[in-house]
């Protein structure tokens, strides 16, 4: 079971165009309207990416279902990182000349891997902004050393994720009721 944010994302008052209201007084990018809403989408974000990989050994589930602006993004982030760790290795305790190549190397990489992604028709704005989102996060990953490889992966698993188990059983059990067609 995939873990969603509670955040479908923010439509422009002024002209519709949806966008995630992030960072604090994000402006269309369509019409520069400024909007109120805040999420803050790179924590909730990096906290959905290290449950992934506690329960599942990768960012991206196994299973992701897309059904709003923000999954979207976040399914982006989520394999970009995946991508990432499968192409490089992100080394810990660097001096910071060696986080800035790192830095470079991951921008390259990121545009090269967005320039991959087929955005659906008004939603090309999205490039930018998840291209913002994943450096935030990446520069997160570089710091936090519980987050990237396998080192979550091999921690033992948030207690608050054991509580998926049951529920994921009882999901089971009542499929397994319902008859074949």
């Amino acid at each position: 079971m995939s873990i969603h944010l509670n955040y479908q994302g923010t439509t422009c008052e002024k002209c519709g165009v949806e966008f995630i209201a992030w960072p604090k007084n994000r402006q269309c990018p369509n019409c520069q309207n400024t909007s109120d809403e805040f999420c803050d989408f790179i924590t909730f974000t990096i906290a959905t990416m290290k449950d992934h990989k506690q329960l599942y050994g990768n960012y991206f589930p196994e299973s992701w279902f897309s059904s709003s602006i923000a999954d979207l993004v976040q399914g982006v982030i989520f394999e970009l990182f995946d991508n990432f760790e499968i192409t490089h290795s992100a080394s810990s305790g660097q001096p910071l000349g060696r986080r800035i190549e790192n830095l470079k190397n991951f921008e390259n990489f990121i545009s090269s891997q967005l320039g991959a992604v087929e955005w659906e028709e008004g939603q090309e704005h999205l490039v930018n902004q998840t291209k913002q989102i994943a450096l935030e996060v990446y520069d997160i990953y570089l710091q936090d050393h519980d987050f990237r490889g396998d080192n979550l992966k091999n921690k033992p698993l948030n207690p608050k994720l054991k509580n998926l188990d049951p529920e994921l059983t009882e999901f089971k059990k009542l499929a397994q009721k319902i008859p074949p067609d």
